[in-house]
């Protein structure tokens, strides 16, 4: 057991597995062994006690049934015999009529002449069902004794009574003998329970100690590691969730790797040509109105581009840490639709872009209105970077029972199949476009976490040759 210091100032203590899994089992050996001691010395005798009851019962009612049987002396000497128990039937007046003594002369039922005789029967004459049943000492063995008697006939007409005697001391022998035994067995399942338990621990902490000791070498970057949990069903199931993790932290190492690298590839130039013209500014053109203009144009383009480039960084960091709440009002798909298009008519007037619309008609949405026009912008964006020489660009609004899909669709090169599955990973750039890409390489995903935060499904179609739709869906 060992205690950790928190930074609260508080103490939690925290224990070893296979010393936890040891002392639940000797604890659970420890029960089982008071569990037969309790049996031994505190039930048995109740439960000896109630059997010779039963059985002393069992042996009255098959002697008052068969008294009147011919052969009755051979049926009740061998009840006596079977159930060790002594035997005497009196007529009413006391006078023995028959008698099975298998105690040897040590009786507790009296004779005639015994005052205890005269009690015995005043108490089954008063009793309600003419029956009694008591523990009485045997003066002449010095043991107790389990006596039983009924009346014979009705208390109108009494023809006798039997007395039944069976010693209950038999069990204290009998006892003795167990709680030997039990000594023995003690000692044996404290021995035994030690030396399994101690293996047992062992076998069930041997995969999930090695499981720590791959999960050390992941902490300390290792992403290679394999985690072995063999041996248990439960210990399997962790360790291939764990080689998933490190499969998936080694991805995103990567992916840390690379966005970082890229980002500063994009942060480096225009900073290297904000320098370079700001320079040409000091040196050479400060004086000259016409090269000023344009090298101040540059630096101003080249700002705008590193603005950009932090907004997207920002916008998406927010979003994916939940920093930015969507709020939800409704609002015309269609007529915003309309008005971003609208936007772009300047770049189809000056490069020729031609924008098409097709709608199934107009239709209330409830959404965060500023994120999904992000999204749509994003979209329009990555289809006028990878359009082609074709500048043709496809926008589609669906309308159905339950949802609105937007579809996007340019007409350049396409996507590979095996690029489809990332990308809207985090700076993913094709590179089979043409022309300058004009971007962070963050816009779809960002498009990406904006539509996971509206629980909204998205996707992209692409053929290599043909173009590529990009599509989401409203739920409405």
């Amino acid at each position: 057991m060992k205690a950790d210091n928190k930074k609260s100032g508080g103490i939690r203590f925290t224990q070893n597995l296979r010393y936890t899994i040891w002392l639940y089992f000797m604890v659970f050996i420890l029960f089982v062994i008071l569990l037969l001691w309790v049996f031994q010395l505190v039930i048995m005798p109740i439960t000896y006690q109630n059997e010779k009851i039963a059985n002393i019962k069992n042996v009255g009612k098959i002697i008052s049934a068969e008294i009147t049987n011919e052969n009755y002396k051979e049926i009740f000497d061998q009840a006596a015999y079977d159930n060790g128990i002594s035997i005497k039937i009196t007529d009413f007046e006391g006078n023995t009529l028959y008698e099975a003594d298998v105690l040897a002369g040590g009786s507790a039922i009296p004779n005639k002449d015994n005052n205890l005789m005269n009690q015995y029967r005043e108490m089954i004459l008063n009793s309600p069902d003419n029956k009694i049943q008591l523990i009485a000492m045997n003066d002449k063995l010095h043991s107790t004794t389990l006596l039983y008697a009924t009346l014979i006939g009705t208390p109108e007409e009494p023809l006798g009574f039997i007395f039944l005697d069976t010693s209950l001391d038999p069990l204290v022998s009998t006892m003795n003998i167990l709680m030997k035994q039990m000594f023995y067995i003690t000692l044996t399942l404290l021995g035994l329970g030690m030396i399994i338990s101690l293996f047992m621990a062992r076998m069930i902490s041997r995969p999930i100690m090695k499981i720590t000791k791959s999960a050390h070498a992941l902490a300390e970057g290792n992403f290679n590691v394999e985690f072995d949990g063999r041996g248990y069903e439960e210990a399997e199931a962790l360790a291939t969730t764990l080689n998933y993790a490190s499969t998936e932290i080694s991805k995103v190492d990567n992916l840390r790797r690379e966005l970082i690298a890229n980002i500063s590839h994009d942060l480096r130039t225009p900073l290297t040509m904000v320098k370079a013209y700001a320079e040409m500014i000091r040196d050479l053109s400060g004086d000259n109105p016409e090269k000023r203009e344009e090298h101040l144009n540059i630096i101003i383009q080249e700002s705008d581009r590193l603005a950009l480039l932090v907004n997207d960084i920002l916008d998406l960091s927010k979003i994916e840490s939940g920093n930015q709440p969507l709020t939800i009002s409704e609002f015309d798909i269609t007529e915003k639709l309309t008005e971003i298009l609208g936007r772009y008519t300047l770049l189809s007037e000056q490069q020729g872009y031609d924008f098409t619309f097709e709608s199934d008609g107009n239709i209330t949405v409830k959404a965060d209105v500023l994120k999904i026009e992000q999204v749509i912008y994003n979209l329009i964006n990555n289809a006028v970077n990878y359009s082609g020489d074709s500048r043709e660009i496809n926008i589609r609004q669906k309308n159905s029972a339950d949802r609105v899909r937007i579809e996007v669709t340019d007409h350049g090169d396409g996507i590979d199949e095996e690029l489809l599955p990332v990308i809207f990973d985090r700076y993913y750039r094709a590179e089979k476009s043409r022309r300058d890409i004009i971007g962070t390489g963050l816009g779809l995903s960002i498009v990406k976490s904006i539509l996971k935060s509206h629980s909204y499904p998205f996707g992209v179609e692409s053929k290599v040759g043909e173009g590529s739709t990009f599509w989401f869906e409203i739920i409405l």
